[in-house]
Order: structure tokens, then C-alpha cells, then sequence
């Protein structure tokens, strides 16, 4: 059921890969991670660093279903803040997660099945690691990730390619849906706004 690609979408998906290859740039500046580099951004893109601003930032993302999760593993870089805060994000939402940070994290998204035109700073692996049930690559809301495990597509997982502004992790939601994109190995398409 692939969907052709557009000149439009492999425009916009080249975008998107660059404007992760420039937000990982940014999220992964090799230095030791401050106070700063973990704390949410308002919408003007200035730090928020109070406790205060850390959960209105979480509860603009507000979710109240649930998920049969057993276990969740996230991969990502220790330098990276923002995918800390995504980790945050699920925890606040009742969610365990183990956090690796890879030697290789471009080695391990392969291994996993993460195409190259879904990536995002972190992968979170739903499940046991040798029998996952999905992937979530980025800063997915979990109303997708609830509409993910209710649907069972027969997919790798889904993704918010690069890092989009007003995701979880990313500020406050903002005021135009979020398109998230299923995946398998040969790449992503359309799968559902949030």
C-alpha cells in the first residue's frame, strides 16, 4: 500500500532531514548537558527554566487514555535535552522508561528499522527489544501512540520526523496539528495528525 511520492513530499521530506541533520546539530552540541540544554522553550524560543514552566510545559500535552505497555526503551544521545524531556513527557504520563544512549545511535536506528527520512533525535522501542511491537521515532504525542496500538498496522512504527516545533519535548502544543508519519523499512507516509 505505498503511496507514490510527490515531487512536493520528497521535497518536504529532504527538508525534513535536513532540518533534523540542523536540530540534532543544535540538540547534540558535545558538551556536557547544562541546566539550560534540559529545560523546555516557550513559543518565542527563550529558556523556561523554572520547575513552574516545566510542568505547564507537560501539561499542554496533556493525555488521558492508556497504554498496555509491559516496557519502554529509549535511544538517544546523553547530550541531547530535549529527548530527555520527551522522557519526562512519558513518565508523567505513567510511563517506565529505560533510557540507552548508544555508542553508534545512527548504527542502532538502522538495526532497529528506522528509515532515514522518519529520523529524529531518540527511538523509543515498545515492548521487549527482541520482539518490539512498534518504534516511536521523535517527539510523538501519545494520543498517536494510543491510536498506534488500538489500529495494529502492519508497520515498523511511527515517527514526527526531525524535531517539530510545539511537539512533546518541544514546548507547548501548538496551534496547528502535528502530522505523524507510520513507517517500515522502505520509508514513511502519512499516518495521522494530532
Amino acid at each position: 500500500m505505498r503511496v507514490p511520492v510527490s515531487r512536493r513530499r520528497f521535497v518536504a521530506a529532504g527538508t525534513g532531514t535536513i532540518l533534523a541533520s540542523v536540530g540534532l546539530a543544535g540538540c547534540l552540541d558535545g558538551d556536557e548537558p547544562t541546566e539550560t540544554d534540559s529545560t523546555p522553550t516557550d513559543p518565542e524560543g527563550s529558556a523556561s527554566g523554572t520547575a513552574q514552566d516545566q510542568r505547564q510545559n507537560q501539561t499542554h500535552w496533556e493525555w488521558s487514555g492508556s497504554l498496555p505497555l509491559e516496557s519502554a526503551v529509549q535511544y538517544h544521545d546523553p547530550n541531547c535535552g530535549c529527548c530527555g524531556e520527551y522522557v519526562s513527557y512519558l513518565e508523567s504520563h505513567g510511563i517506565d522508561v529505560r533510557v540507552e544512549y548508544p555508542d553508534d545511535l545512527a548504527a542502532t536506528k538502522t538495526e532497529l528499522g528506522v528509515p532515514t527520512d522518519v529520523r529524529s533525535c531518540h527511538t523509543l522501542v515498545l515492548g521487549e527489544e527482541d520482539d518490539a511491537d512498534y518504534l516511536v521515532e521523535g517527539h510523538v504525542p501519545l494520543e498517536a501512540v494510543e491510536t498506534l496500538l488500538e489500529d495494529d498496522p502492519d508497520v515498523r512504527g511511527i515517527a514526527a520526523p526531525g524535531m517539530p516545533r510545539h511537539s512533546p519535548g518541544m514546548g507547548p502544543r501548538g496551534d496547528e496539528p502535528l502530522q505523524i508519519y507510520a513507517f517500515d523499512e522502505d520509508g514513511g507516509e502519512e499516518y495521522t495528525t494530532v
